[in-house]
């Protein structure tokens, strides 16, 4: 593992692989997913303190190579530390001039140099000098030059800086396979490095595919940055797959050829009849931002452009919040056929299921037909497999589910196409179930096959007055178990969950925790992931768990947080909410 230096990471949100976290870095604070606007020092458009007060910006990113090369801006910073040149007291990041090596074939710096250099300057956090072979090159090539990358990157392992490590192989998925596993053993800071140019041609389906071999290789806790990434018609999809940070030069570069961008793509500001923004660039100006003299009309585009950006990253933290990132993709990913088929291969990748929540806060929307293979009908699917029922109803995409479920998210909060249509009458048939069939059943699908038999004949099914919907279940006078309103989960009390200790054998259904841990349990705090010890592979963000000691001692249940494998990979963060 590369120096020590303070480092903090957790996660406060998710959706999909998606994760609003806390990043923090010697006692900077950040929340990702970030953008990282590129402020160049030859060309500045818009300052660093600018960038703060109008954008909230916490982060920013300069090349040290350029720098590196400009004697009278290299000996000014080097007196004054980067952070006092660019007036910035956030995080910056620097790059090595690995862009500069992929547009001009070759520069005159070595890659001790650049991380020296860097070290010198006090960027937070930094680059060495990685290849980024262009998109299907020769294979031949393409490995060698990975051999070049890495070896690069073990001699920044103990930069004093938090590295961003360049993970690289062109467009074959083994050889990213290999370097992600490498560079994710040594690093904290994983760059999805060389996809410039899958961007520019549009090739999102490689983008997804490249994003994916290298989240399924790394252990989960790494920040994952998407260099180079900064048009935001891509963001969503990117943040889907869980990356973390954007870095942009777009808004300048594009500003420079008077391009506007929009959250589905760019146009040229010249053939704009209408200004479909209303950022303070454009409501102030509106269509006269044409007819601004260049220089002044440049810098309002480069606003313009970065407001957009920062907006979509936003939007994209809001979907997560609200659990909706799916709808959220489904609306973004049509505004171009290419899009659409990276959302399809998006789709494609089963592992997103095992990191996204059970249960959500939003409605299903069926959209398309790559509705049909989302994480949550992944997970369903194989949850319907514990149920037994004569009584089945056939609910597009997800087959034929027991009618006694069907309070259940996500089928309690199903919204269809008409289109995608039922047969006719074939869910207008009425099943007479007893309320006590509807509680086994749902117990049998949140639990595991077996579970509805806990529940006796003589338990008493208490509704709300309000909804008429079950609420609390009783065993004689005792409070057993209470029924979620929002999703219709069963939320075992300490009698209930006892009885479902003894039926599944461990580590089945189980959070293990440090004993360390325990007594802050018993008072009834939340299990941070750092004390967890072992953990049942097959369960789910927020499912209802059983906490328990090395010895299989039940103490508490609890709402799971995180997914397994998060749990098992985050040393910081709440894992386990307990009640």
């Amino acid at each position: 593992m590369a120096s020590e230096f303070l480092f903090e990471f957790e996660i406060k949100d998710k959706d999909i692989a998606a994760r609003i976290c806390k990043l923090k870095i010697n006692g900077k604070e950040l929340e990702t997913p970030s953008l990282m606007p590129v402020y160049n020092p030859n060309k500045p458009l818009i300052t660093p303190k600018e960038m703060k007060r109008e954008f909230g910006c916490e982060i920013l990113m300069a090349n040290s190579y350029i720098i590196l090369k400009n004697e009278e801006l290299r000996n000014n910073i080097l007196r004054d530390g980067i952070h006092k040149f660019m007036n910035f007291n956030g995080i910056i990041a620097t790059d090595s001039g690995s862009y500069q090596l992929m547009e001009y074939g070759n520069i005159t710096a070595t890659n001790k140099e650049i991380i020296e250099f860097q070290e010198k300057i006090g960027s937070d956090i930094g680059s060495f000098l990685d290849i980024p072979t262009l998109p299907n090159a020769y294979k031949p090539r393409a490995l060698e030059q990975l051999k070049i990358t890495l070896e690069r990157a073990r001699e920044a392992r103990n930069a004093k800086f938090l590295v961003n490590a360049g993970i690289q192989g062109s467009t074959y998925l083994d050889l990213r396979e290999m370097a992600a596993r490498e560079i994710g053993r040594e690093f904290r800071l994983c760059a999805v490095g060389g996809i410039v140019r899958l961007m520019e041609n549009y090739r999102f389906s490689d983008l997804v595919e490249i994003i994916s071999v290298i989240k399924r290789n790394i252990p989960i806790n790494r920040v994952v940055h998407a260099f180079g990434m900064g048009h935001p018609m891509a963001f969503s999809l990117s943040i889907a797959l869980g990356c973390d940070l954007f870095d942009s030069a777009a808004y300048a570069l594009y500003a420079e050829n008077f391009r506007y961008i929009t959250a589905s793509g760019t146009k040229r500001l010249d053939e704009l009849e209408y200004l479909p923004c209303s950022c303070p660039v454009c409501s102030k100006y509106g269509l006269e931002l044409k007819e601004l003299p260049e220089r002044e009309r440049v810098r309002e585009l480069a606003r313009h452009n970065l407001y957009v950006s920062f907006e979509e990253i936003n939007k994209i933290k809001e979907a997560i919040k609200e659990n909706n990132l799916w709808e959220f993709l489904g609306m973004r990913c049509r505004a171009h056929p290419e899009l659409l088929s990276g959302l399809k291969r998006l789709t494609e990748q089963k592992w997103l299921a095992d990191l996204d929540p059970i249960t959500k806060k939003s409605a299903f929307y069926l959209q398309g037909p790559e509705s049909k293979n989302r994480t949550e009908v992944v997970n369903v699917k194989k949850r319907l497999k514990r149920v037994y029922s004569e009584n089945r109803r056939e609910v597009a995409p997800f087959g034929k589910i027991p009618a006694e479920i069907s309070d259940v998210y996500p089928f309690n909060s199903f919204n269809s196409l008409r289109e995608w249509g039922k047969k006719k009458n074939e869910n207008k048939i009425e099943y007479k179930i007893s309320d006590i069939e509807k509680i086994r059943k749902i117990m049998d699908y949140q639990f595991g096959s077996g579970a509805g038999e806990l529940i006796a004949d003589n338990v008493r099914i208490k509704r709300s007055r309000k909804t008429k919907r079950i609420r609390w279940i009783y065993e004689e006078k005792e409070l057993i178990a209470s029924v979620r309103a929002s999703d219709h989960f069963i939320i075992p009390k300490m009698p209930l969950a006892e009885k479902l200790h003894k039926r599944f054998k461990y580590p089945k259904l189980r959070v293990v925790i440090h004993d360390d841990a325990i007594p802050f349990v018993l008072e009834g705090k939340s299990v941070f992931a750092k004390f967890v010890e072992e953990i049942d592979p097959k369960l789910r963000a927020r499912d209802e768990v059983l906490i328990v000691d090395k010895n299989d001692k039940l103490l508490r249940t609890g709402t799971l947080i995180l997914s397994p494998r998060e749990v098992v990979d985050f040393d910081r963060g709440i894992a386990v909410r307990v009640r």
